[in-house]
């Protein structure tokens, strides 16, 4: 699989976390609300594998608005910074 794939927009809606890679790309995504701010988000934190993200440095983050949109920008994101490692 050459692409990332992350959850349907309900998925983050209801809190959920996510694990997932793209070849040497590790990330972990996690719907927030910040401080200051009463609309959700989704932080993306990225780092090169093998290991676990508390194992690894992370190198990138980023964030993201909890909408189709927002989904769309994630992945983007993501499959950039993959093209990076890979």
């Amino acid at each position: 699989m050459n692409t990332i794939e992350i959850p349907t927009l309900l998925f983050w809606e209801n809190g959920n976390n996510w694990y997932g890679s793209l070849g040497n790309a590790r990330f972990f995504i996690k719907p927030e609300v910040p401080e200051g701010s009463e609309e959700k988000q989704l932080t993306v934190r990225l780092w090169k594998g093998p290991l676990a993200m508390n194992l690894s440095e992370v190198i990138a983050e980023a964030a993201f608005p909890v909408t189709e949109a927002g989904l769309a920008q994630t992945t983007a994101w993501l499959e950039e910074q993959a093209a990076g490692l890979n």
